[in-house]
């Protein structure tokens, strides 16, 4: 069982995060994801069309389980989940104090947990196909779009899938979905490794805590989390759960 930070005052929240590059994975971690699944996460993930759509909504779930087994050393099977009103996930009553949240995109799945506070974890690919332009002129703030205006090419294209990465984390984070406006808030990437939070009209910027990694050269994971204090990022890569020298390409 890997103790929480409310154990130790004197330390930093630590927010775990753990990621799998589901193109890498065996048919046996495949197969054994499956049989993790509840029967209802089983049905609906036979309803998905692709290979692999069910291959990355199974393994998204079946991490969510193994890591909170490993953080809370109960069996990966009874775990409940229900959903809020805008379909955030959250733990049925009684079983853990912790935070939790999950993504999964074409080849890239994720979940993280805390125990230091609300927290939310999108992931996206690079190759998706999109019109960056267009849908930034429609959801994202003004410094957003005057940050993209001032790229072009591919690094324009990553810049775009990096800011509504983010963008989508704290949605997740706050539990509202893609109902709350997205262009009232936003996100300026700073020289080489910062990130500013600029907060939507009568919220709090401050608590509010970001991280931006790159699990692969085509991927992009955000992490949002809502703490007073500063926390500390532990990176596992499943399905060996060894923590890894993942470092955060953007911190706020």
């Amino acid at each position: 069982m890997v103790a929480g930070p409310g154990e130790n005052s004197g330390a930093r929240p630590q927010v775990h995060v753990w990621y799998a590059l589901t193109e890498r994975l065996a048919e046996s971690d495949i197969a054994e994801a499956q049989d993790r699944l509840s029967p209802a996460e089983r049905a609906r993930c036979d309803r998905f069309r692709f290979d692999r759509d069910r291959r990355d909504y199974a393994a998204a779930h079946a991490l969510l389980r193994h890591a909170l087994t490993v953080h809370e050393g109960a069996p990966a099977s009874p775990w409940s989940f229900e959903a809020g009103v805008h379909g955030k996930p959250f733990l049925t009553p009684g079983q853990s104090a912790l935070e939790f949240n999950l993504a999964h995109t074409n080849g890239l799945v994720a979940c993280v947990l805390t125990h230091g506070g609300a927290v939310g974890v999108d992931v996206e690919s690079l190759e998706r196909a999109v019109n960056g332009d267009d849908i930034a002129d429609r959801y994202f703030s003004p410094p957003e779009i005057l940050g993209l205006e001032e790229l072009a090419g591919v690094e324009r294209g990553t810049r775009f899938i990096e800011l509504w990465t983010l963008k989508e984390a704290y949605l997740k984070a706050i539990g509202a979905g893609l109902s709350n406006p997205l262009n009232d808030f936003g996100f300026e990437l700073k020289g080489s490794s910062a990130l500013l939070f600029n907060a939507p009209p009568g919220a709090v910027r401050a608590g509010w805590q970001f991280a931006l990694f790159a699990p692969s050269a085509s991927h992009r994971l955000a992490v949002a989390v809502r703490s007073n204090r500063e926390v500390d990022y532990v990176v596992r890569s499943w399905p060996s759960g060894t923590p890894i020298s993942e470092t955060a390409i953007r911190l706020s």
